[in-house]
């Protein structure tokens, strides 16, 4: 997948679009959808599929009290974008004078002129411009004035309840990464540099990897059966026992993520540790002492290779 950082440096002659428009966090069963449908329609319309995305978020320049907490970066979103076959994506910078900017002149200038749009796909729910002014109405109205057909996309169903970013948050911060994972159609990942902690785990005979990762959404204080890949995406896999949380038994209190790898056992100091939280075990919880600790861990390991066992 081709991407484009800024619709400044597009070229002229990329040929027709078919374009979906949005923020796609977590590129979700619906945002693979969404993906298809550009998929197929290029095809068929001998275009190339195309998704414009922003970053930072819009909601983190007009409004940062209301803007939720991302579930993935932006390098994880355009690695699932690129999963799903889309021919390119286009990353354009977030600004204040983005913002103000006429719902109209968008179309005109950024959709029509620069993107070259055959159709593009938006939700049902999708708002753009200053103010929010544009939606689904304007954008078609604007595409026969300029020559573009507009598709409205309805909510995406699964499991009985309707997809959506929204919907896949609550759900990670109530710990419930299972459902959250059907709903993504994956799982939801922290991934970033081991650096060193303060031991304790390595006092207690289980010694784990402190993962410094980047600002986004971290689940539910708790403890989660994951996949860890030393050295990110594609990289070897092992099963993993992971805390989150504040470790009340040693009266932390800093959210940390801790890795106890299942098998290998290396110094991953430095190392680049990639988590895909597949099932939670438990709750944190306070215990008596280490020696308790030491016991429900290994109760935790022991469940957890249970839940592994179709993961890995």
């Amino acid at each position: 997948m081709e991407i484009i950082w800024g619709v400044e440096s597009m070229s002229s002659d990329g040929g027709r679009t078919i374009l979906s428009i949005g923020n796609f966090d977590g590129v979700h069963l619906a945002h693979r959808h969404i993906c298809r449908q550009i998929r197929e329609a290029a095809v068929e319309r001998g275009g190339r599929s195309a998704i414009l995305t922003f970053d930072p978020h819009p909601l983190s320049v007009v409004a940062s009290e209301r803007c939720p907490p991302l579930m993935t970066t932006l390098e994880e979103k355009l690695a699932r974008i690129a999963a799903q076959g889309v021919d390119l994506a286009v990353v354009q910078p977030f600004t204040a004078e983005l913002a103000r900017m006429d719902p109209g002149e968008f179309v005109q200038k950024i959709v029509h002129e620069i993107l070259c749009t055959d159709i593009v796909f938006v939700g049902f729910n999708f708002h753009f411009g200053k103010g929010g002014a544009g939606n689904v109405e304007l954008l078609r109205r604007e595409g026969e004035r300029w020559g573009f057909e507009t598709r409205e996309i309805e909510p995406y169903i699964a499991g009985g309840q309707r997809v959506s970013s929204t919907a896949i948050r609550r759900l990670l911060l109530a710990g419930d990464v299972d459902e959250a994972s059907n709903l993504v159609g994956g799982y939801h990942v922290i991934e970033g540099p081991v650096v060193r902690g303060e031991g304790r785990g390595r006092r207690i005979g289980i010694p784990t990897a402190n993962v410094d990762y980047p600002p986004i959404l971290i689940p539910a204080n708790g403890v989660y059966a994951c996949r860890a890949l030393i050295g990110g995406r594609g990289g070897r896999c092992f099963p993993a026992v992971t805390n989150i949380g504040a470790r009340p038994t040693f009266e932390g209190r800093e959210v940390t993520v801790e890795a106890h790898l299942l098998e290998g056992g290396q110094d991953l100091y430095g190392e680049v540790l990639r988590l895909e939280l597949v099932s939670r075990l438990r709750e944190e919880i306070k215990f008596s002492g280490p020696d308790e600790l030491v016991a429900q861990i290994h109760a935790d390991i022991e469940m957890g290779k249970k839940r592994l066992t179709d993961a890995i």
